[in-house]
């Protein structure tokens, strides 16, 4: 399905860490998996206007996913994926 599409937080996806009770319901503003030698950072927004659109649900679980070309393994082994340290709802816009 396309269209314009956003991501929503819903909190730290890390079991046993507390997530910020301000981070729910923000919108993905913007990204960047390669800040901090690889670890990433985002930044969230409770303006919809100010969010991150994708053009498809492909395009935004693509984005959630994205792993680090500096640092593409975590130390356990598997990829390193900075965003998905948060869940997410991709979100079809009206």
């Amino acid at each position: 399905m396309s269209g314009q599409w956003v991501l929503v937080c819903h909190g730290l996806a890390t079991e046993g860490v507390p997530s910020p009770p301000e981070l729910e319901g923000q919108y993905l503003e913007s990204f960047d998996v390669e800040a901090h030698d690889g670890r990433g950072t985002a930044a969230w927004t409770g303006d919809l206007e100010s969010a991150m659109r994708f053009e498809d649900l492909v395009s935004a679980v693509g984005a959630w996913q994205t792993i680090s070309k500096k640092r593409p393994r975590r130390p356990d082994g598997k990829p390193n994926r900075p965003l998905t340290a948060f869940n997410v709802e991709p979100k079809l816009l009206p």
